[in-house]
């Protein structure tokens, strides 16, 4: 319409077109930010019971974290059950740890009442919610709701946390012990744990749990539409003279924020299921059941405290304890020894921050060429490339880690013991140097004789010669030149590798397919530009690859880097817009990456 009415090269149509363009970056740039922040937000829902008796009531809870602004913008309507009045939001402030970094987060609450008016399994549908101006879908819950809560003499629900005091990023477990009389052992063919608080905990990653060897294993309902394995504990557990059969399940968590976290009341409902035929079909429906129940609890997380805090503190907190090998012991100055570090106990062994051999004075005669780690949940092992520079060398030195111990309530450290090596010396050679060893030279002048030589006058050079040695002496510089780069500069391919790694970078973000593939495409990219091993930039900032002056610049990357590896190791979020990994990247190299 405006083309219509304009001319086309007119200076207000072209004023007009510059206008257009601004305002449609400024809103562009308005959705993207937009989109980040709503793909930053997390909206959870939960009940905090999933079964309750008719006549009393239970609380919807709707919270949004990292949101600038979030509302409920209608509650459903279930039969059998009365949903609401809608109450004002509540807001919590909390300190969440990303890696070593502080990073404050408020959470927005609703509570909402829920009135049952009749007994049945009632099904709440997805509550729509506007989260920064866009639209969230929360998760679909069940509510069991049963004339009487029968079964605390014939059952028993017990949950056991391993501490109600814990310090961000320390490890704590949680075990169910449940079971029901052995005397109606032969009619209970059904058990289901109602835990509605089960995957709704926020500001925790859950750690693998080993399983107890030998036991046998049984499959349950969990809160009436899936499946959990759990264990059966032998001997019996004998109550009040009584024997019941016992189950056992185990789970561990690591906070990774300050607060209170909740869990509302459990239960373990149990009894007989019948099964209905016909010709059609075959139906499974619940007969005579009882409920066992677990009061509510809390758990508090508190931050580190900064008293007594190392200045190399590696974020690892527990109580570990390391160990180390090293193959082959002997080897010739400057071969490669694969040095293997293990550290083992209970503590947050996937999330420390490995030591940097290559920062500490012990191993100024050694050159680390990278490392590459495992982690799990009770073992940590990192091998290092590393090789002694001279045959001065008898030992590789003992790695320190330092760690927070919460029994003790101090920091401390732990350190490897130091392995015996034998280098020898290379032949023709008395070892070899670090990177800023210069070469020095002895002057002998003993040998130097001085004597007068006759002097005679140079003849001139002519006309031929001149040219000649003007045209040789730049095109010989240049040949010079041209074979330098080509055969003698070991340089070069790196330097050419560091202008390649950007359009690498894009190259790899483009085909990755998850956040582990998203995470190594950046270790690439800091390897490259640094002429490093990329397995040498897992588990370091990128910050430390820009002068002290322009580090701030590095701090979205690193950001990313932080989010990637809480989805590979944590499995808390997944893959990041390639958008976002690029931006920061760019204004690393901006700050001298």
């Amino acid at each position: 319409m405006l083309h219509a009415l304009l001319p086309l090269h007119s200076p207000l149509s072209r004023r007009a077109a510059r206008l257009f363009a601004w305002l449609a970056c400024v809103f562009l740039c308005a959705g993207l930010a937009s989109a980040q922040r709503r793909g930053e937000a997390q909206v959870r829902s939960y009940l905090t019971s999933g079964v309750v008796r008719l006549g009393d009531r239970a609380t919807l809870i709707l919270s949004v974290e990292n949101a600038s602004s979030a509302e409920v913008r209608a509650l459903p309507k279930v039969d059998g059950l009365v949903i609401g009045p809608l109450p004002a939001p509540s807001e919590r402030f909390q300190l969440e740890f990303r890696g070593n970094r502080q990073v404050q987060s408020v959470t927005r609450t609703w509570a909402v009442p829920l009135q049952p008016t009749a007994v049945g399994e009632f099904v709440i549908p997805p509550i729509e919610l506007s989260v920064d101006g866009g639209s969230v879908m929360t998760a679909e819950l069940r509510l069991n709701v049963v004339a009487d809560l029968r079964g605390e003499e014939l059952g028993f629900l017990e949950v056991r946390p391993s501490s109600r005091k814990v310090v961000v990023g320390q490890p704590f477990s949680l075990e169910l012990v449940f079971g029901f009389d052995n005397a109606i052992a032969e009619q209970t063919n059904y058990g289901n744990l109602a835990l509605s608080w089960w995957g709704r905990l926020p500001g925790l990653l859950e750690n693998e749990t080993a399983a107890s060897p030998g036991a046998r294993k049984l499959k349950l309902s969990l809160n009436d539409r899936d499946t959990i394995e759990v264990e059966s504990v032998d001997p019996p557990r004998e109550i009040k003279g009584r024997k019941f059969v016992t189950l056992r399940l185990r789970r561990s968590y690591t906070p990774t924020r300050t607060g209170q976290i909740e869990f509302p009341v459990s239960f373990f409902e149990f009894g007989e299921v019948v099964e209905r035929r016909d010709f059609f079909r075959t139906e499974r429906q619940k007969g005579e059941t009882y409920f066992a129940r677990a009061s509510e609890f809390s758990i508090e997380v508190v931050p580190l405290p900064d008293a007594g805090r190392p200045v190399d503190y590696s974020g690892a907190i527990g109580r570990i304890s390391a160990s180390a090998s090293a193959q082959p012991r002997d080897v010739d100055a400057g071969e490669s020894i694969k040095w293997r570090v293990e550290w083992t106990g209970e503590g947050n062994l996937e999330f420390f921050t490995a030591p940097d051999p290559s920062r500490l004075d012990a191993f100024r005669d050694f050159r680390v060429y990278g490392k590459t780690e495992e982690k799990s949940f009770e073992r940590r092992v990192v091998v290092y490339d590393l090789a002694p520079l001279t045959s001065q060398v008898r030992a590789i030195p003992a790695l320190p880690l330092s760690y927070y111990d919460p029994q003790e309530g101090r920091y401390t450290s732990v350190q490897t013991s130091p392995i015996e090596i034998r280098v020898r010396a290379l032949e023709g050679a008395s070892g070899l140097e670090g990177g800023d060893a210069r070469e020095r030279f002895d002057e002998d002048l003993r040998d130097i004789v001085v004597r007068a030589e006759p002097y005679e006058r140079a003849k001139p050079l002519g006309p031929l010669v001149v040219g000649v040695l003007g045209l040789a002496v730049p095109l010989g510089w240049l040949a010079l030149r041209t074979f330098v780069r080509r055969r003698y500069d070991p340089d070069a391919p790196r330097e050419r590798a560091r202008r390649r790694a950007r359009r690498e970078l894009r190259k790899a973000l483009g085909a990755a397919k998850g956040p582990r593939e998203q995470l190594s495409a950046i270790h690439g990219f800091l390897g490259a530009r640094t002429a490093q091993n990329a397995a040498a930039w897992e588990g370091r900032r990128a910050s430390e690859a820009l002068p002290p002056s322009q580090r701030e610049r590095a701090r979205a990357l690193e950001e990313c880097v932080a989010t990637l590896e809480r989805a590979v190791w944590g499995g808390q979020g997944g893959a990041l817009e390639r958008s976002r990994i690029e931006s920061a990247v760019d204004e690393a190299v901006k700050g001298g990456l």
